[in-house]
C-alpha cells in the first residue's frame, strides 16, 4: 500500500497520462483513483491518470475571470497602492466608458483607491497600475503558479 501514500487533507494535482495538468482533486478522491488503478502516484501531492483523457479546449481555457481568480492573479493586493485590506475589483477602463469584464480590464483594488479613481482611467487619475492585467493561460496554470507547492510547478509550461 506504499503506492497509496497521499498527503491527507491536501489538494492533489491530477495529470493526464501525457503529464499535462488537468485538474485538482481532494486527497480522498485521489486515493479512490489509485485503488481503482485509474491513476499512479508520482508524489504525495501529484497523481497521473493511467489512460489519456481527451478534454475539450473550452474546458481547459479560462475564458471568463472570476473574483477569486483576479485576486489570485494580482496576489491579493491593490494594483494601485499595494494594500491587502478592503479589496474589491476595479475596471481599468470604467464600464460607463465602454470597459468590459475581461482579464485585461479587471484588477484588484482596495476600496479607497477604487473610490478615488472613480470614473477615470489610471492615467487620468495619475496612478499607474503595478502590473498590466492579462489573462493566464488557463485556470489550472494560475492555481499551480500561485500555489506554494513547489513539486506542482514542474508540470506547467512557462
Amino acid at each position: 500500500m506504499e503506492h497509496l501514500l497521499i498527503e491527507p487533507n491536501k489538494t492533489i494535482l491530477v495529470l493526464n497520462a501525457s503529464y499535462e495538468p488537468i485538474n485538482f482533486t481532494d486527497w480522498k478522491r485521489a486515493i479512490v483513483l489509485l485503488l481503482k488503478e485509474k491513476a499512479q502516484r508520482l508524489s504525495a501531492r501529484v497523481i497521473r491518470l493511467v489512460n489519456y483523457i481527451k478534454l475539450p479546449i473550452q474546458k481547459i481555457m479560462a475564458n471568463k475571470p472570476s473574483r477569486h481568480m483576479i485576486y489570485s492573479r494580482d496576489n491579493h493586493q491593490c494594483q494601485y497602492c499595494g494594500s491587502i485590506k478592503n479589496l474589491t475589483i476595479d475596471h481599468v477602463i470604467p464600464r460607463s466608458r465602454g470597459g468590459d469584464n475581461s482579464w485585461n480590464n479587471l484588477v484588484t483594488a482596495c476600496m479607497p483607491c477604487n473610490t478615488h479613481k472613480g470614473d477615470r482611467t489610471p492615467e487620468e487619475w495619475g496612478k499607474p497600475l503595478y502590473c498590466k492585467p492579462k489573462a493566464p493561460f488557463n485556470k489550472l496554470e494560475l492555481g499551480i503558479k500561485k500555489s506554494n507547492v513547489e513539486e506542482w510547478k514542474q508540470y506547467i509550461w512557462n
